[in-house]
């Protein structure tokens, strides 16, 4: 039997085909794999303190909650509601306000922010009922969330990007690319949250 096979030699079909699996599993699968680590690569680059920035306002909303539950709510009637344009106006003018304040400003304004979510949760559930709460905010929160955490990194970075333009004459043309790349993450997550959250409330009122 070991003589048998050692003449044995494969087909050009089988050749062919073992070729081709290590073709594929030598470059099409690394490739993917690279592709991916480069994308997480970047969003880390982007956002060196992601992990660093989100814990605090989460344990804040949990405080919120905590604290908003040693309270008795009342059952809420319908407010006014908002627009998208509204919403996001709103916002936006917090996180311009963080940006000018640096990262130490932004984190107390985020921190806030994050206790007040957690007791209005709180409130909602108890007043209104957990499905209402639930569709409401399942979508415009996390949005929120992460564009609080960008708004952070936006503020790290801000002040140290407007005085590096103004210190040197030929860099002073792109203040403008400059200070919109420091805004624009955190931007598009505000501009998300502030649609998903009319959406949500024009959905619910259907």
């Amino acid at each position: 039997m070991g003589g048998l096979r050692s003449h044995h030699r494969p087909g050009p079909q089988s050749e062919f085909i073992q070729s081709w699996s290590r073709s594929l599993n030598a470059s099409q699968l690394p490739a993917r794999t690279l592709r991916f680590r480069s994308f997480c690569t970047s969003i880390c680059g982007l956002f060196p303190s992601f992990a660093k920035d989100l814990i605090p306002p989460v344990i804040a909303a949990v405080a919120g909650g905590l604290f908003a539950s040693l309270f008795t709510w009342k059952p809420i009637t319908d407010g006014t509601a908002l627009t998208a344009f509204e919403i996001f106006a709103h916002n936006f003018f917090l996180a311009l306000v963080a940006l000018l304040l640096t990262h130490y400003g932004a984190r107390i304004i985020v921190l806030a922010n994050g206790f007040y979510l957690g007791m209005g949760w709180v409130g909602s559930v108890a007043s209104a009922g957990l499905g209402q709460t639930l569709a409401l905010t399942l979508v415009h929160v996390p949005l929120e969330i992460l564009a609080w955490v960008t708004t952070i990194q936006g503020a790290r970075i801000f002040w140290p990007v407007i005085i590096t333009v103004f210190r040197k004459e030929q860099t002073r043309r792109k203040f403008l690319p400059e200070l919109l790349s420091t805004i624009a993450v955190s931007t598009v997550f505000y501009v998300l949250a502030a649609l998903s959250e009319w959406a949500e409330y024009a959905l619910l009122k259907r």
